[in-house]
């Protein structure tokens, strides 16, 4: 991903101002702040929300709800999608059921989740069964898209299998799994919370926006809304970091630094002397 220059910024900063604008405007013309509040109540709700100990514990129950989640897609996806790419018959196997879990509702796996758990694992649940396929392919891609000739390669300067593993076919999958890992959290802050609101637990952002839409508080719902979008950007900032510090770490781990050899290995029998030095 490239990052943002000054100008790509500023075009980011202005889209913003419009946005806000254009809410400004409509709540201005609707003159109903049950359908529509101004931009100010609902970040005025916000300020007051980050005030309270109530607040905090209902983000901190959904934070470690999407990241249980996420966790075990990164797990299952990782090692299903690379037992996928390295064995076909695998892949076939799997090919039904990722078929199945793509194309289910979200809200058909949440009500079939809210009869078999606790309301409070409904949202790990389903999060895990809406993201695994957008791991589980992105890993597949990784590993069938791994470029043959480096292997090859490194078969030629006789690399082991730790270190075909660790110099060729890492770097090649961790753009696929950042990638994957990346829409993943995405799709697991969202199911995460459309859970909560329909289970309710104790705690939990839906909750929240449950709570508020039933009482008719438009703002305290967009405050929620607002709070959600955070929690997701902040996910979203530390994934777009993570290959900066991986590209630096791999500048560390050249071949020529890893005790590898420098050139390829002579294919002549007497180690490579010239034919003018053997002459002599």
């Amino acid at each position: 991903m490239k990052p943002f220059t000054w100008g790509t910024k500023s075009v980011v900063v202005v889209s913003a101002v419009v946005m806000l604008l254009v809410w400004q405007i409509a709540a201005i013309l609707i003159d109903a702040s049950i359908l529509l509040p101004a931009p100010l109540e609902a970040f005025k709700v916000l300020l007051r929300y980050l005030l309270t100990a109530s607040f905090w514990e209902a983000v901190g129950a959904t934070a470690v709800r999407a990241l249980k989640s996420f966790l075990i897609t990164l797990a299952a996806g990782l090692v299903l999608g690379l037992s996928a790419g390295l064995a076909p018959r695998i892949k076939a196997a799997l090919l039904p059921l990722v078929t199945i879990v793509r194309t289910l509702p979200v809200m058909s796996v949440i009500l079939l989740a809210l009869i078999w758990f606790r309301s409070g694992t409904v949202p790990v649940f389903a999060a895990f069964l809406m993201s695994f396929p957008i791991l589980f392919e992105n890993t597949f891609q990784g590993v069938v898209q791994t470029d043959r000739r480096l292997l090859e390669m490194g078969d030629l300067y006789g690399l082991s299998p730790r270190q075909k593993i660790l110099h060729i076919s890492i770097p090649s999958l961790l753009p696929f799994l950042l990638a994957g890992a990346r829409g993943t959290i995405g799709m697991t802050w969202k199911v995460v919370i459309a859970a909560e609101v329909l289970t309710v637990p104790r705690h939990g952002i839906g909750s929240g926006m449950q709570f508020s839409q039933v009482n008719l508080e438009t703002g305290e719902v967009m405050a929620w809304t607002a709070a959600a979008i955070l929690l997701s950007g902040a996910s979203q900032f530390l994934f777009n970091l993570l290959p900066r510090l991986l590209s630096r770490l791999q500048r560390r781990h050249r071949f020529a630094v890893s005790g590898l050899p420098l050139q390829a290995p002579s294919s002549e029998p007497d180690g490579g002397r010239s034919a003018a030095g053997r002459e002599s």
